[in-house]
């Protein structure tokens, strides 16, 4: 299959190796008309002056469909013409051709120092991404093994455009979504800095979260799905089910602990069955995703931050416990990182906060709402798990006044529905302890926020959401540390070497079947206090758009 930059962006995902989505893949490319095929350059100097003319006629500014906008003023014909093609929607209604399997932390050869990240993309057949340090050796410049980079010296190629892009958006903080990037020859935004020392700041599998992506084992030849993947396609599929965000905490919670790879479809359990199936294919789960409202949990942009810090928080409360942890529990892949200290879990608590920040006080497309409501939400829950976690809170709280979570609440006083939780926090924060002008802020706030009243003289939400006596917390407190909550669910998808061509690699799927039988065929059905009691407003369709 052709390489063309003219794929779509939308034909890109975060993906499984599983067989169900090979099959799928090989039917595809079968039915699918032969794209053009792409010259390696032109042949005939007139072709370039072509290229030239055109590209002139075109914006230097392109957006993706992350909603990232960037300035590729500075890059060649050929990359601009790459950029644009790739950046080019296509139809929602056509699945992902491209999908992007697993992350790995991997050492170099012998001869090289120091380690590199792998990224494993799939395109009907398997290319992967390789992003070392500026010191490592040959990983040193971003590269990728497909054939467009490897064969015809496509500097960057689509894949790692498109990668960078999502990892962008999952790690510039700071940045302004009305904002431009600017994109450079190597494939990421000249903003972004060291993509390495990025990622590594993070930590590979928290960005694996954002990117719905699983991590491979380097001592194992299986990939458990990404815990937060397994949380995902229960929020999608009741989504589609029709439940309401605030429904979605609660809606079938046995589809997580039955979850089993040999038994994909669950005979009279349509939202079972639906649940295995995008766990299995990360082109299905992409494709349900694109499809969801604004308004769905699965895609809330401020719940899925909330969810980032809960998921930092345990990894910090993984690592002061590691005296009584094997070293299995630890894995060597996350140590080689850095620690998960409270220094690196309050500097990405931060982030998370300056992120939710920055999208409220975005200058374009300010937000409505349901997104108001969401925003306030994910910041208050946030504030509260700090709260109940000594060590953050001396950090991030008790110290000094840094504005912490009330500076980004400032902008929605409206949301006035979370009063009560506010002041339930401000009672736990001065038995511990603050700055004066940290708890002199927050009462103002706590103040005003009970003062702002509608026309009617009832409480604003702004949210559309039902007002009940407690608000529902999104962010529970942090679970109990485990390793993968999907039992028996692996694939064997093994990352390429940069010299075996993909379409030459061997890709086998191990899945442990009989033992784990336990989650066959059940027809378990909607909790009651999820269907009958919901009324008709449950199963309507959901406002789209932000």
């Amino acid at each position: 299959m052709s390489l063309s930059p003219t794929t779509g962006m939308s034909k890109l995902s975060l993906e499984t190796g599983s067989p169900v989505h090979r099959d799928r893949s090989r039917m595809q490319s079968v039915h699918t008309s032969p794209s053009a095929p792409e010259p390696d350059s032109p042949s005939d100097p007139s072709e370039w002056e072509a290229e030239a003319d055109d590209d002139d006629d075109e914006t230097d500014i392109v957006s993706s469909p992350t909603g990232l906008k960037y300035n590729i003023s500075r890059l060649s014909p050929q990359t601009r013409q790459v950029v644009r093609g790739l950046f080019n929607q296509a139809p929602a209604q056509e699945p992902p051709q491209i999908s992007l399997e697993l992350c790995g932390i991997r050492e170099g050869d012998p001869e090289e120092t120091g380690r590199f990240y792998a990224f494993q993309m799939h395109e009907v057949v398997p290319c992967s991404v390789r992003i070392g340090a500026r010191n490592s050796g040959r990983f040193s410049t971003p590269r990728c093994e497909c054939p467009d980079a490897r064969d015809r010296h496509v500097r960057p190629c689509k894949h790692l455009i498109w990668l960078f892009d999502k990892i962008s958006k999952q790690a510039l903080y700071d940045h302004d979504p009305d904002s431009e990037l600017t994109l450079t020859e190597f494939g990421f935004p000249e903003e972004l800095g060291d993509p390495f020392e990025q990622i590594s700041q993070i930590r590979l599998d928290i960005l694996a979260d954002g990117l719905h992506c699983d991590m491979s084992d380097p001592d194992s030849d299986t990939s458990p799905p990404n815990r937060a993947r397994i949380r995902e396609a229960r929020e999608m599929v009741a989504a589609v089910a029709g439940f309401q965000p605030w429904e979605t905490d609660g809606f079938r919670p046995d589809l997580e602990s039955t979850y089993n790879t040999a038994t994909l479809i669950r005979r009279g359990d349509l939202e079972a069955s639906l649940f295995s199936l995008m766990l299995a294919s990360h082109s299905l789960a992409e494709w349900v995703r694109s499809q969801l409202s604004p308004l769905d949990a699965a895609v809330d942009p401020f719940r899925n931050i909330q969810q980032r810090v809960a998921r930092i928080i345990d990894e910090y409360s993984l690592a002061v416990q590691a005296p009584g942890i094997t070293a299995q529990d630890l894995r060597q892949e996350k140590a080689v990182e850095g620690p998960r200290d409270v220094t690196w879990a309050a500097t990405q608590i931060q982030n998370c906060v300056r992120k939710i920040e920055k999208l409220i006080c975005r200058r374009s497309d300010p937000l409505i709402g349901w997104a108001r409501s969401s925003a306030a939400q994910s910041l208050v829950s946030i504030l509260k798990a700090v709260v109940g976690n000594r060590p953050l809170y001396s950090r991030l709280v008790g110290s000094q006044d840094s504005g912490f979570v009330y500076s980004a609440l400032e902008p929605l006083v409206d949301q006035s529905q979370f009063v009560e939780e506010l002041e339930g926090i401000m009672d736990t924060i001065g038995v511990y302890g603050a700055p004066p002008t940290y708890v002199a802020n927050m009462r103002d706030l706590v103040t005003r926020m009970r003062g702002h009243k509608t026309e009617g003289g009832s409480a604003a939400s702004g949210s559309g959401l039902p007002r009940s006596g407690k608000t529902p917390p999104p962010l529970a407190d942090p679970p109990a540390p485990s390793r993968d909550p999907g039992t028996g669910s692996s694939t064997a998808v093994q990352f390429l070497t940069p010299e075996t061509p993909a379409s030459a690699a061997r890709r086998g799927s191990q899945s442990a079947r009989g033992a784990r039988g336990r989650g066959t065929s059940r027809g378990s059905k909607r909790p009651g206090s999820q269907s009958g009691d919901q009324g008709s407003g449950s199963s309507k369709k959901r406002a789209r758009g932000a």
